[in-house]
């Protein structure tokens, strides 16, 4: 369980820089990045193989990757801020990130407040749990606990369907919500199939799927007052689409290719 193990200690440490306090930020441009010779990049730590620490306690993982190479793309160096589901989209609105490479599904909801770049990953979503639990459907939520990560569009898509009697445990970061599962804090959970992968490292044959929630398409996320900076990001990725190498990165942490449905999802 190395590479939960190593989540939770990220969590534990920066469990009170979770409550920042949103503000209004300044127009960042692409000029004054490149001003100042390095970008800020808030990525998850938390959510193997998106994003992780590795043994020496450095990011790695399709985002730190994909955002050194957008760095390098722009000519500047990169620093990783990390984040957690619930608190990346108020350190990229108070100014402490200046994009986020953290996993962001796209959604009319986070639309309002940012901006979005073209697909750059996709995410099958399940309720997912204890073998002995027979549902298949949202009726069988009915009277059960399950858990979420808070934040997250899982949240937002089991919020959406449970019953009024459904208990929905949330939790602050997946490292949490994964582990409250592998404890029985919660018999089932509404979770992304990468940390499906995770968990079945750490508890084989003990959950199953139990029915798909939503396809989710993922974007690179920069504040609404930055337009210069999301068409810098969509012509990095669109130039690693149309020359592979965005498919060989995604295939490298993923081992898979880049999902079909990302290029019909809402941009």
């Amino acid at each position: 369980m190395t590479l939960w193990k190593n989540a939770l200690t990220f969590v534990a440490s920066v469990a009170v820089a979770a409550a920042v306090t949103v503000m209004p930020a300044s127009a960042l441009t692409l000029k004054e990045i490149k001003d100042k010779g390095t970008i800020t990049v808030g990525s998850l730590v938390d959510y193997p193989p998106f994003g992780l620490l590795d043994s020496n306690g450095q990011a790695v993982g399709y985002d730190p990757d994909l955002a050194k190479e957008f760095a390098d793309s722009i000519g500047v160096k990169l620093t990783i801020l990390p984040v957690t589901s619930a608190n990346r989209i108020q350190y990229l609105l108070s100014g402490q990130a200046d994009v986020l490479f953290a996993t962001l599904g796209i959604t009319e909801e986070r639309l309002k407040v940012v901006n979005f770049s073209v697909p750059y990953a996709g995410l099958e979503q399940f309720v997912y749990g204890d073998k002995d639990i027979a549902i298949t459907d949202k009726a069988g939520l009915a009277g059960q606990t399950i858990g979420v990560t808070r934040g997250t569009t899982q949240d937002t898509a089991v919020t959406a369907i449970a019953a009024a009697d459904t208990n929905v445990q949330r939790y602050d970061d997946d490292a949490s919500s994964a582990q409250a599962l592998i404890s029985g804090q919660v018999p089932l959970l509404g979770v992304a199939d990468v940390a499906i992968g995770q968990i079945e490292k750490t508890a084989p044959d003990r959950f199953t799927k139990k029915f798909l929630l939503r396809q989710q398409a993922q974007g690179i996320v920069v504040r609404k007052d930055s337009p210069e900076l999301l068409a810098a990001v969509n012509d990095f990725l669109n130039g690693k689409k149309k020359d592979g190498s965005l498919g060989k990165l995604h295939e490298q942490w993923m081992k898979a290719p880049l999902p079909d449905f990302i290029e019909n999802a809402e941009k």
